[in-house]
């Protein structure tokens, strides 16, 4: 696994852990990709804040079961669907995107972009041109058609930590406070994060957390990519050691 600690005013990389990992294994990003697909959404006015989803629970792309785990809930909208991950609401909304759009958005991020931060030998992402309606929704829940590198991701999270568009910070935030990753709380700040699992072609559990704090004046991001099972009970609880430790004066 590995994990990064970044300073968001100068895009200085304060501690990695195991920078090999960090800066040379793309892998798929799980609902991490989230907040950047709904901000660019918000951003083209093809959703809006105060937009209602109704969660059917159950999802099916190209014969793969994507079903929500999240509590029944009547309606979501972009905050509550960042909180409790809602694949559906991604998925839907993914829709609305033109072929090769999220794409290009993707890649606004930096997300598939050197950060500089691990020289020539750093590895890229790579992100495809989504071409129909499945390849869209799987490419905008970080099931397929893209790969990151742990660097990258922070990177794109420091992005998101000076820019998000407040519908996204809020989720973020709410997501930390009572959603997926309530373990990466951190007490003396607030922490705004989202969680990802995945499993690999090999059937490998990867479990992420991206996230920064505080979260309305950042100061740091901080991501976690390790094998397990959850983003939320294993790599969150990682982060949450990582941003105390930072407090505390260690990192």
């Amino acid at each position: 696994g590995t994990a990064l600690l970044v300073d968001v005013p100068s895009g200085r990389l304060i501690a990695v852990h195991h920078a090999d990992v960090a800066g040379g294994a793309p892998a798929l990003p799980g609902s991490t990709l989230k907040p950047f697909v709904l901000a660019a959404l918000l951003q083209a006015g093809k959703l809006h804040a105060g937009d209602v989803f109704q969660c059917p629970g159950r999802l099916v792309i190209e014969g793969r079961s994507l079903a929500c785990s999240h509590p029944p809930i009547v309606s979501l909208q972009v905050e509550t669907a960042l909180a409790y991950s809602c694949n559906c609401f991604v998925a839907h909304f993914a829709e609305r995107f033109a072929p090769g759009e999220l794409a290009g958005s993707l890649r606004k991020w930096g997300l598939e972009a050197r950060t500089g931060w691990f020289g020539e030998a750093e590895a890229v992402g790579r992100i495809a041109r989504a071409e129909n309606r499945d390849a869209q929704r799987l490419q905008a829940l970080g099931e397929d058609g893209v790969l990151v590198t742990a660097a990258e991701l922070a990177m794109a999270y420091r992005g998101l930590a000076s820019g998000a568009v407040d519908p996204v910070r809020r989720g973020l935030e709410s997501a930390v406070e009572f959603g997926t990753a309530q373990l990466a709380r951190v007490n003396g700040t607030t922490v705004a994060g989202k969680t990802g699992s995945v499993l690999t072609a090999e059937g490998t559990g990867i479990a992420w957390f991206a996230g920064f704090a505080p979260s309305r004046s950042p100061r740091v991001v901080v991501t976690v990519m390790l094998r397990g099972r959850s983003g939320g009970s294993d790599a969150a609880p990682v982060a949450a050691r990582i941003l105390e430790a930072h407090l505390a004066g260690r990192l």
